[in-house]
């Protein structure tokens, strides 16, 4: 099958590196109103865990300044982040699904990923618009991150896209752009899973990037928040925030 011009644009937002699958530059993503927005600025990926010389010397020529962790403690405690300690670059962390739990909500099904997305929206407001101040404020380049750079990162670049003015179809398919690319953190993660005597046919459930796990958080994000921009104001965010962003993203 031919590539599509489509095809070809989202492969050249995907970092060459060989210890993360899943980095991306979200410059290149059609606006509203026509344009794109401007590449070199902001990054989501997976959880940067081994990264070799050539990776590193990526990152420097990006001008890789910030890196918001997305994980929890115990996550941190157990795969440190490689770029910890690198000069020129500050590790921000910001827990969100610590503040589900603090929620004291119990999900209906604990495999129903989109359940989680929901509750994240509504419970994890404070930790999404404190990572969109320091994505903003970084002074050079910034990139976020979770353990896959499906979920937590996921719903950030969601909120972010959004307020900047991305289309509603290129961020679904932003969204959707991680289905591929994990195989082999999917495979590491179900056999984590398996060896904790959780049974794989459940724990996949939470580990999909298609279109139709994101589209209901959206839909949620407009009907009970008013939509991205006014989510991330009422938690804190701020309109120095908002406009930072879109300056980075938009110019």
């Amino acid at each position: 099958m031919d590539r599509s011009p489509i095809d070809d644009a989202h492969a050249a937002r995907f970092l060459p590196l060989t210890g993360l699958l899943n980095a991306r530059d979200l410059g290149g993503l059609p606006l509203a109103g026509g344009g794109l927005t401007r590449p070199g600025h902001l990054l989501r990926s997976d959880a940067p865990l081994v990264l070799g010389p050539g990776d590193r010397a990526h990152l420097a020529h990006f001008g890789l300044t910030t890196v918001v962790d997305l994980r929890e403690a115990h996550e941190l405690a157990l795969e440190p982040n490689d770029l910890a300690g690198h000069d020129g670059i500050a590790i921000e962390h910001v827990e969100v699904w610590s503040l589900i739990n603090a929620s004291g909500i119990e999900p209906a099904d604990p495999w129903d990923i989109t359940g989680f997305y929901l509750a994240a929206l509504d419970h994890a407001g404070a930790a999404f618009a404190t990572a969109a101040r320091l994505l903003a404020d970084a002074e050079g380049a910034a990139m976020f991150h979770c353990t896959v750079g499906k979920d937590r990162t996921g719903l950030l670049a969601v909120l972010i896209l959004e307020t900047v003015g991305v289309t509603r179809a290129a961020v679904v398919e932003d969204f959707a752009l991680t289905e591929p690319r994990i195989g082999p953190i999917r495979e590491r993660l179900l056999l984590d899973a398996e060896q904790r005597g959780i049974a794989r046919r459940d724990f996949v459930r939470l580990l999909g990037a298609t279109p139709d796990l994101i589209e209901p958080a959206l839909e949620h994000l407009d009907r009970r928040h008013g939509g991205a921009e006014a989510y991330l104001l009422r938690h804190g965010a701020g309109a120095t925030t908002l406009a930072r962003l879109r300056s980075k993203l938009r110019g």
